[in-house]
C-alpha cells in the first residue's frame, strides 16, 4: 500500500479503533504544522486527506515528520 507510515510508537496512541479498516486523524508534524482530517488505512499508513483525493503524494511530509497522532475530532455548533 502506497503511505505514508505513521510510527509503530504512536500507532498505540490510536487506542483499540485501529480494528476499524480506515480511521481518521489528526497529524501535528515536527515543525509545528498540523494537519486535520488525513484517512489512515489499515491502522498504519496515511494515505491522503478525507475530503480530498486519496493520494498520499500530495501529503508534503514524511514518516519521519510525524510528531503525534490522535483521533479526529468533530465539534459541531449547537444552535
Amino acid at each position: 500500500m502506497l503511505g505514508i507510515l505513521i510510527p509503530r510508537y504512536l500507532t498505540a496512541k490510536l487506542g483499540a479503533e485501529l480494528s476499524v479498516d480506515d480511521l481518521v486523524v489528526d497529524v501535528e508534524l515536527r515543525d509545528g504544522r498540523i494537519l486535520t482530517a488525513l484517512v489512515v488505512k489499515d491502522g498504519c499508513c496515511i494515505t491522503g486527506r478525507r475530503d480530498g483525493p486519496s493520494d498520499a503524494f500530495s501529503l508534503l511530509f514524511a514518516s519521519e515528520d510525524i510528531a503525534d497522532v490522535r483521533l479526529h475530532a468533530f465539534v459541531y455548533a449547537h444552535r
